[in-house]
């Protein structure tokens, strides 16, 4: 079990850091590439719907075939491969097959790693999902720090990208070590199945919320940098220092609820946080100075925290006896998400500005909070809350 949380962090952080450079990068990429934003966000589509094809078509097959823990090491070697293949090519055609080849390598690997997670982790799947996707929140909040300065200290962005895609091969390499090929029997006899008909909804439910959630958490990850480069004139390295800020409200959330979350009831929190996520994103898209914006930020990131491991630990409670299946669902939702709302933005940015963009963030974020209050108020009415806490 501690070897699998190790390496289950670290595959969680080195994702995040190579999910979060382009993001960082985007200033940098616009000019190299020479390309519109809308032609950018389309590239940036790519990786997310080569992720969407990978949960539908094949990763629960393949997984079936050969186990959680080879798919998630394969899918960490090819993500790996087209994050440094996207550091060699020499325009935006090439950029795009990379980001499409690692996309392909995730979805594989989500689906995996997060049924390995809830499997292996029992009714405390809620706080182990938490703790290893807190490491999501480190790469994501350390990478924009280190790879703004060495930029402006003089390091290619194409060396970056290569070496990162390196270190996540290895650690793809290294889940072969792990004793087992990855089937834990889950505890499922503790809690009673829901009835079909609330599955059924309340699965769809869930996948769309996390569809919108992965959404704009992608999306102000990705253009967070060029949004306060061009329009609120800050420099690259604040910039940079912002989106860590954003990425460390996101992990420090996460590192509390690894401790806390099995206290309350998952369906409560996951409102309650969509809350906090629409209100400091709304804030600072509003707020005037710079350096408060990015206070709101990284409370807009403690918002986002515990909503993706909330859901999926939702997800397993709900239907514990096909948690791959489930899973799958849950990340397919996700995978939908991460293409239309990101694409969106940057179509609206193009037409009308990246404030009218980052706008559109805040309207999703809210509408994201309905859904999850929808789902709160299914599972209290048809259980009266059982399906929540321990």
């Amino acid at each position: 079990m501690t070897r699998l949380i190790v390496l289950a962090s670290a595959s969680f952080a080195v994702i995040g850091a190579c999910l979060t450079l382009p993001g960082t990068l985007l200033p940098l990429l616009v000019v190299d590439f020479d390309i519109r934003l809308v032609e950018a966000g389309s590239m940036l589509a790519l990786q997310q719907i080569g992720y969407l094809l990978s949960v539908v078509i094949g990763a629960r097959r393949v997984i079936e075939r050969f186990g959680l823990r080879a798919v998630v090491s394969y899918g960490l070697l090819l993500f790996g491969s087209g994050v440094g293949a996207f550091g060699t090519v020499p325009g935006w055609l090439g950029g795009a097959v990379a980001m499409f080849a690692s996309g392909l390598g995730f979805g594989a690997m989500e689906v995996a790693i997060n049924t390995l997670i809830i499997e292996a982790s029992g009714p405390r799947r809620s706080n182990m999902l938490n703790l290893t996707h807190l490491f999501f929140g480190v790469g994501s909040f350390i990478a924009p720090v280190l790879v703004t300065r060495a930029v402006t200290a003089g390091a290619p962005w194409r060396t970056i990208f290569v070496l990162t895609g390196v270190l996540t091969a290895a650690v793809g390499l290294a889940w072969r070590s792990l004793p087992f090929g990855g089937r834990v029997e889950a505890d499922t006899a503790s809690r009673p199945p829901a009835p079909a008909h609330l599955r059924s909804a309340l699965i769809m439910l869930l996948a769309a919320t996390l569809g919108v959630y992965v959404g704009v958490e992608v999306g102000v990850g990705s253009w967070l940098t060029q949004y306060l480069v061009t329009v609120r004139a800050t420099s690259l390295t604040f910039a940079g220092n912002a989106l860590s800020v954003y990425w460390l409200g996101l992990a420090g959330g996460r590192l509390v609820l690894s401790v806390l979350a099995h206290r309350a009831a998952e369906s409560l929190l996951v409102f309650a946080l969509t809350l906090v996520a629409t209100v400091s994103l709304a804030a600072g898209v509003l707020v005037g100075d710079a350096r408060l914006a990015m206070v709101c930020f990284g409370a807009t990131g403690i918002g986002y925290s515990g909503i993706f491991p909330g859901v999926i630990a939702l997800g397993g409670r709900v239907h514990p006896q096909q948690l791959a299946a489930v899973t799958s669902v849950l990340v397919a939702g996700a995978g939908m998400g991460s293409i239309v709302i990101p694409w969106l933005m940057s179509a609206i940015a193009d037409g009308f500005g990246l404030t009218a963009g980052m706008g559109f963030f805040v309207v999703m974020t809210a509408v994201m909070s309905v859904l999850a209050a929808i789902v709160h108020q299914r599972v209290t009415r048809a259980h009266g809350g059982e399906l929540d806490g321990d």
